[in-house]
C-alpha cells in the first residue's frame, strides 16, 4: 500500500467509535423490527392487517423524510456541528424519548386508540430515526476516502448494528417470563423495561460516537469539479424540487439504479428473518425465552465472524462477485431450514434447536455481507458524482437510498401482517394450530428464498468493478 493510501485510512479507534453509534440506535431499530409486530399482534390485540398498516405508514413516511433530511444535512454549514454532528446528537435523544411511549400503550385501551396513537408515535420516531440515521449514514462515507475503506468502515457499522439484535433477545430473558410472554393478558411493564433499557443505551452510544468523530466533523467528500455536472444535470440550488430531480439525474444511470433495486429488495430477506422469525421460533417450533436468545446469538455469530471474511474475499475477487457468493450462502442457509421444517417431528427434539440455529448462523453469515458491501458500492458511486459533479451530494444519495429500501421494507411488513391474518394466526392463543405453524415457516421461508434469488439476478446485472474507480 503506497504513502497515499495509508494517508487515506481510517483508523480503527474511528470506525470503532463510528461503529458504536450504530449499537445503541440499532437496539431500538432490531427491538421493534423483531418484536412490534409480535407486541402489536399478540400483546396488545391489533389484528395484524392494522399492525401491517401502522408499521408501513410510518416507514413509508420515515422513507419520504430520508432525501430531505439528507439534502438538509449536505447544505448545513455549521462550525460547532459541521454537516452531520447536530443530527447525530439531538436524534439519539429524541429517539430515545420516542421509543419509550411506544412501548407504554395498554392492551386495555380501545381498539380505535390503540392503533391511532401507535401509528401517530411511529410517525414520530421515524422521524427522528431519520434525524439521526441519515446524517449518521452519510458520516461513514465522509470518513471513508478510498475504495477498500468504504467496504471495512461499513463493516464495523454492520457488526454494531447487528450485535445490537442481541440487547433486546437477552433483555427478553430478563424482563419477560416465559409464561407472560405470549399471552394477550400479559402486563407492559416487562416491554416498558425493555424500551428503557434501550432508550438509555441509544442516548449512550449517541454519545459516544459524536464525541469519538467529533473532529471529523467537517469531513467530507472534496468534490473535483468538472465540466460533466453541466452535463449530468445536477443543480445546486437548494429547493426542495431540486432534491428529487436531481436524484432521478442520478438513478438514471443504470448501476446506480441496479445497486439501489437489488440493496431494497436483498434486505427484505433479513425483514423476513428478523420479523416473521419470532413468530416461527415461538409457536411454530415452540422454542423458549431462552432457546430464542441462542438462535439470535447464531444469527449475529454469522453476521459478525462473516464481515472479515466477506471484506478479503472482496479485496480478492471484488465487491459484486463477494456480494453474489453471499446471496447464495443465504440460500443455502433457508434450504437447510426449510429441509429441518419439513422432517422437525421426525428428528429428535434435543437435535431440532442445534440444527435451526446452524441454518440461522449460514444465513446470519451471508446476510451480514448484504447489509455492508452494497453501502460500500454505493458509497463508490456517490464518490465518483461528486468528483465529476462538484457537488457535494453525499447525504442526499444515501438518503434516497434508505428511501427506496424503506419504501420496500414496509411493503414487507404490510405483507406480514396481511399473512399472519391469512395463515389463521390469533394472538390471543398462546398456542396456534399445526395448519397454521405450518404456514408460519413456510412464510419465512418463501420469502427469504424469493428476495435472494430476485436479488442474485438484479445485482448480475451490475456493471462497475475496481478497476472502473480507479
Amino acid at each position: 500500500m503506497n504513502n497515499t493510501e495509508n494517508s487515506q485510512k481510517t483508523s480503527i479507534k474511528t470506525k470503532t467509535l463510528y461503529g458504536i453509534g450504530a449499537f445503541g440506535y440499532g437496539s431500538i431499530g432490531q427491538t421493534m423490527g423483531s418484536f412490534l409486530m409480535f407486541f402489536g399482534t399478540a400483546i396488545l390485540g391489533v389484528p395484524g392487517a392494522l399492525m401491517g398498516l401502522a408499521v408501513g405508514i410510518g416507514t413509508i413516511w420515515d422513507a419520504t423524510t430520508d432525501p430531505v433530511v439528507g439534502h438538509l444535512s449536505d447544505k448545513t454549514r455549521s462550525r460547532f456541528f459541521g454537516k452531520r454532528h447536530g443530527y447525530i446528537l439531538f436524534g439519539c435523544i429524541a429517539v430515545a424519548i420516542v421509543n419509550y411511549m411506544i412501548w407504554s400503550i395498554s392492551p386495555d385501551w380501545s381498539l380505535g386508540a390503540k392503533f391511532l396513537i401507535l401509528t401517530s408515535l411511529l410517525l414520530l420516531i421515524e422521524t427522528f430515526n431519520t434525524l439521526y440515521s441519515t446524517p449518521y449514514g452519510a458520516l461513514g462515507l465522509d470518513l471513508a476516502k478510498t475504495y477498500d475503506e468504504r467496504t471495512a468502515i461499513q463493516g464495523f457499522k454492520t457488526v454494531f448494528s447487528f450485535l445490537s439484535l442481541m440487547v433486546p433477545f437477552i433483555l427478553m430473558t430478563l424482563f419477560l417470563s416465559p409464561q407472560s410472554y405470549v399471552t394477550m393478558s400479559a402486563t407492559t411493564e416487562g416491554y416498558q423495561k425493555i424500551a428503557l433499557f434501550t432508550s438509555i443505551l441509544c442516548v449512550i452510544c449517541g454519545l459516544i460516537c459524536f464525541i469519538g468523530t467529533y473532529k471529523h466533523r467537517h469531513s467530507t467528500t472534496q468534490p473535483n469539479f468538472s465540466p460533466e455536472g453541466l452535463k449530468s444535470g445536477i443543480k445546486s440550488d437548494n429547493n426542495i424540487k431540486s432534491i428529487f430531480s436531481n436524484f432521478f439525474s442520478i438513478i438514471k444511470q443504470k448501476n446506480v439504479a441496479l445497486l439501489i433495486a437489488g440493496y431494497a429488495i436483498s434486505l427484505s430477506a433479513g425483514a423476513f428473518i428478523t420479523s416473521l422469525g419470532l413468530h416461527v421460533f415461538t409457536y411454530t417450533f415452540g422454542f423458549s425465552t431462552i432457546q430464542i436468545p441462542l438462535i439470535m446469538a447464531s444469527l449475529i455469530g454469522g453476521i459478525v465472524l462473516g464481515q472479515p471474511f466477506w471484506f478479503r474475499l472482496s479485496r480478492k475477487t471484488d465487491k459484486p462477485t463477494a456480494l453474489m457468493y453471499a446471496l447464495i450462502t443465504v440460500l443455502i442457509g433457508i434450504s437447510i431450514f426449510a429441509i429441518i421444517l419439513t422432517i422437525r417431528n421426525q428428528i429428535p427434539i434435543e437435535l431440532v434447536m442445534p440444527l435451526i440455529a446452524l441454518s440461522v448462523f449460514i444465513c446470519g453469515a451471508g446476510t451480514g455481507c448484504l447489509y455492508s458491501l452494497p453501502i460500500s458500492m454505493f458509497a463508490d458511486l456517490i464518490d465518483l458524482n461528486n468528483k465529476k459533479t462538484g457537488i457535494d451530494k453525499t447525504a442526499s444519495a444515501a438518503g434516497f437510498l434508505t428511501f427506496c429500501t424503506k419504501i420496500s421494507n414496509a411493503f414487507i411488513m404490510f405483507i406480514i401482517g396481511i399473512s399472519l391474518d391469512l395463515v389463521g394466526f390469533v394472538g390471543s392463543n398462546a398456542t396456534q394450530t399445526l395448519l397454521t405453524q405450518n404456514w408460519l415457516g413456510a412464510l419465512l421461508v418463501i420469502g427469504v428464498t424469493l428476495a435472494a434469488i430476485s436479488s442474485i439476478f438484479i445485482y448480475s446485472k451490475y456493471s462497475y468493478n475496481k478497476e472502473d474507480f480507479d
